[in-house]
């Protein structure tokens, strides 16, 4: 999968990930508001799994960047002919 790509589906998936985790906090307040247990714990649920997702795709995020940021420190200290240096 190209660059590109990759970072669409990350951008994607963080937006759901954010909304499941949004719409299992309002389930589980509205569960626990009419006093119905099984949408109460569906909505905590929905909502673990929502911050599972949001976990997962802000660590590939932060992965992506750090691999991005050494490449561009490798890249300026090629420029600079500071090969070897730290």
């Amino acid at each position: 999968m190209g660059q590109t790509s990759g970072g669409v589906v990350e951008v994607v998936g963080a937006s759901i990930a954010q909304k499941v985790t949004t719409a299992g906090a309002a389930a589980g307040f509205l569960g626990w508001l009419s006093q119905v247990n099984w949408v109460g714990l569906t909505g905590a649920l929905v909502a673990i799994a929502g911050l599972l997702m949001n976990w997962y795709f802000q660590r590939r995020r932060d992965r992506r960047e750090a691999d991005e940021s050494a490449a561009r420190i490798q890249a300026l200290r090629d420029q600079c002919g500071l090969e070897g240096r730290r």
